[in-house]
Formats: structure tokens, C-alpha cells, sequence
């Protein structure tokens, strides 16, 4: 399903662990660089992919919008966020790909203004990992609210208090 490059589909799996969640608003196919979605147009390709793999390894509940029409995690009465809402979760993941167009780091990763100190310790723990590993050594990794290119400033999944967010 996460290949199909003409339907518009919402991927809801319920799985063991519903304090997480994993959620990925923008995704297309590898190829299909626009969504059907006037306020979104930017797709993130192939994202959907990888918040699969890691919902499946966190053995977590994910929603992933396919070739949506709409800007999902912008509005909270979307189908995508009232299915985040109703599993209640205590941390929400938010893949996207935005190819670093207006990124200022290679990864970046918003929790929000009130939340900054989070994102900023996920980003130093990644950074540590990451250097680490010979090619994967020189990515930057920014989880400062501030400096941030993409800080998800209007993303409601992002701005609400339900849960920690952490917006990649």
C-alpha cells in the first residue's frame, strides 16, 4: 500500500504498545515528489516506510497518511490526528523527509517551543550515537527549537499537550 502512487489511503495499525505512537502525515512513494494537497504540496518520500519499520520495532501504533489531500497534522478534526487522540498516547514520533531544502541540519527534530529540552536531549543522544558510525559520523542533528529551519510550528500534533512530540 505504501507504494501505490494514485490513492489517497490513511495505514492504521494497532499494535502492543499504545503509549506510542508513530505517525507520518506526508507520505508518497519514491517518485512522487508533489501530494495531492494545495497546503501541503511537498511530499516527504518513502517516510511512510520508515515509520513502519520503526513502529513495528517499538512493537507501537502508527497511522500513516498515503497521497492525502489534506495537510494532516495541521488540523485536529483530520481522520489522521483523531486516530492519534484515540489511542491516547503518552509520546508521539512524526516522521517526515523534507530533503533538507530549508533545514538548517542534516536531521531535525522539533518537540516544540514548551518542549524543547526534550528534542534537544533526543538530539544529543542521537549525535552520540551516530558519530560512532563511520558515514553516519558527519550528520548534523539539531533539536534546538530556535535554530530550527523546520520547527513545525503549525503542526497541531506538535503544539498539543496530550503527549510529548517529536517531530523528525
Amino acid at each position: 500500500m505504501l507504494e501505490s502512487t494514485n490513492t489517497s489511503l490513511l495505514i492504521i495499525e494497532t499494535r502492543r504498545c499504545t503509549d506510542i505512537v508513530v505517525g507520518v502525515p506526508h507520505h508518497a512513494p519514491a517518485g512522487v515528489e508533489q501530494l495531492p494537497c494545495p497546503e501541503h504540496k511537498d511530499s516527504d518520500e518513502n517516510a511512510g516506510f520508515l515509520g513502519r519499520y520503526l513502529a513495528e520495532r517499538l512493537d507501537a501504533c502508527s497511522v500513516i497518511a498515503c497521497n492525502y489531500p489534506v495537510d494532516v497534522n495541521k488540523c485536529l478534526r483530520t481522520d489522521y490526528c483523531m486516530q492519534i487522540a484515540s489511542w491516547n498516547p503518552k509520546v508521539l514520533v512524526e516522521i517526515h523527509g523534507h530533503g533538507g531544502v530549508n533545514a538548517n541540519s542534516d536531521i531535525e527534530i522539533s518537540s516544540g517551543a514548551a518542549n524543547n529540552v526534550y528534542s534537544e536531549i533526543l538530539a544529543s543522544q542521537l549525535h552520540g550515537k551516530l558519530s560512532a558510525i563511520k558515514g553516519l559520523d558527519s550528520y548534523s542533528i539539531c533539536g534546538t527549537h530556535s535554530k530550527l529551519g523546520l520547527a513545525a510550528k503549525d503542526a497541531v500534533t506538535v503544539n498539543d499537550g496530550r503527549w510529548l512530540p517529536y517531530h523528525i
